[in-house]
């Protein structure tokens, strides 16, 4: 049969590798959902009854993007569309189903689901949480004995064996997931290189190991393109343009906080001056991660940090030397989902005070949720004052939040110890609510960011060092004050 596709160098590179999971992402325009689409159709009319799912963020945007191409490009020798089950089903019995999610209940549908080869369009405009979940399907259960058995009587299914089960996602930069996508596959290895990730298996203890790709997707490398494609992008920002024209993960797109600089907001520990009010902050929550930091409030004393670099900071400026971040482990340990540990405030009380052991924290402002009573019953608050941990409500105006927060970051104002370092993931993620440009947006991991509002708005105060006696001066004896004479004591008064 005659396909009306012709891989490009980085779409073969993409078909061709064996690695367990494939991330193709970058500029628009780089021919990342024509990969994906004719990856699915090669596996599909090469291995019988295999189940292949091609995922996006709404069914409007799979049937724009990939089923109304896919229907006129798809012979109906090779496969018939079916539209109540929206699935291309194959001649040799595969099936290519599509499938959205919108919401995270969606993905109650993939529950038992066993994906053979799974396709996610636009990765980034899913949350981490739906991104891990899919991962999670992709497995080939009982179709592997089967496949196996085919390989030998023809040893050219052998080429597609090894590929699977496969995982291959394409997106642009930006999106609710822009940092777990860059942090699983761009960081860890240089590009276009193969890498492991192991992992201990939560349920068998046992060890597993991916292998990951990241293959760069560049708007030259589409050669189809209109001659005047790029120039559609001119009237954007210089942020989205390095974003959708040249595919640069390295810009946050659409951070609220554009004024934050890792190169200076972040700086080394150092020992704080037991003079400076200590404070709190809360975004607490149960079946959702909770969020606490504390802060220093500086003065204008000089202070050195372990490294020798010496900091001295605009009177009033909050500097925070320690969080906790109470959300779920992924299964390597190597991030968090957004999910809570379901403490017990009283659990999470004890924790703070052991926390606290020789400091004094002059007060601590919480989210004022947390004096909601539940049928009549003590509130979360109360429970952490049984246990000697006091809030006050905070101010919760999520605008005015918004705009001290960045005028703190913007005027130089607000700094944290390296050690902290889930604000360095999370902070410079929050991106701006398009409906209210004044506030960041209320989405995905955003109870950090809600915290370190509430202790930007508590009016935190400064205190002084105490004053010393002049150099030089020495305190009178008794023998001294007994010997003044009548002029003396006038003098001294």
């Amino acid at each position: 049969m005659d396909f009306p596709y012709i891989p490009q160098p980085r779409q073969q590179l993409a078909h061709a590798s064996t690695a367990d999971e494939i991330f193709y992402g970058g500029a628009a325009g780089g021919g990342k959902s024509a990969w994906l689409g004719w990856d699915a159709i090669d596996f599909c009319a090469k291995i019988p009854e295999l189940n292949a799912f091609m995922f996006r963020r709404t069914f409007a945007q799979l049937r724009m993007n990939h089923i109304m191409q896919l229907k006129r490009d798809i012979p109906d020798e090779l496969a018939i569309w079916n539209e109540s089950a929206k699935e291309f089903r194959f001649y040799n019995g595969s099936i290519l189903i599509f499938r959205h999610c919108e919401h995270e209940g969606d993905l109650d549908d993939m529950q038992g689901a066993e994906i053979h080869w799974g396709g996610i369009d636009e990765a980034a405009q899913f949350t981490p949480n739906m991104l891990g979940y899919i991962r999670s399907r992709i497995r080939l259960g009982r179709a592997e004995e089967r496949i196996l058995r085919l390989a030998e009587n023809d040893p050219s299914f052998l080429h597609y064996i090894e590929k699977l089960p496969r995982l291959c996602l394409g997106s642009n930069p930006g999106g609710e997931a822009h940092h777990y996508l860059k942090a699983n596959y761009i960081d860890p290895a240089p590009a276009e290189t193969v890498f492991e990730d192991r992992f201990i298996s939560e349920l068998t203890g046992k060890e597993i190991i991916k292998t990951k790709i990241f293959i760069p997707a560049k708007m030259t490398d589409n050669r189809f393109l209109d001659a005047g494609y790029e120039i559609q992008f001119s009237d954007l920002p210089k942020w989205q343009q390095a974003q959708l024209v040249s595919g640069d993960w390295n810009i946050v797109p659409g951070s609220f906080f554009d004024c934050y600089n890792s190169n200076l907001h972040v700086v080394a520990p150092f020992a704080i001056p037991t003079w400076w009010q200590r404070f709190r902050s809360l975004d607490w929550g149960y079946a959702t991660p909770f969020s606490v930091g504390w802060w220093a409030v500086a003065d204008d004393t000089k202070v050195t940090a372990k490294d020798g670099v010496e900091y001295q900071f605009e009177p009033g400026t909050i500097i925070r030397y320690r969080e906790w971040y109470g959300a779920k482990k992924d299964r390597k340990n190597s991030g968090y989902l957004n999910q809570g540990l379901r403490m017990e405030p009283e659990k999470v009380a004890e924790q703070i005070r052991m926390m606290e052991t020789g400091e004094t924290i002059a007060y601590g402002v919480a989210d004022p949720s947390l004096w909601r009573g539940r049928d009549g019953g003590k509130s979360n608050a109360e429970r952490f004052a049984e246990k000697r941990i006091y809030w006050q409500p905070a101010a919760n105006d999520r605008q005015a939040g918004s705009t001290q927060m960045y005028a703190r970051m913007n005027t130089n104002t607000l700094f944290v110890f390296d050690t902290c370092t889930e604000f360095q993931r999370l902070v410079p993620a929050v991106v701006t609510d398009e409906k209210k440009p004044e506030e960041y947006k209320k989405v995905g991991e955003d109870h950090l960011p809600d915290e370190v509002r509430y202790a930007c708005m508590s009016r935190p105060s400064i205190r002084r060092a105490p004053e010393l006696p002049k150099q030089g001066y020495v305190l009178p004896t008794m023998d001294d004050l007994n010997n003044l004479t009548r002029s003396q004591e006038q003098n001294w008064l």
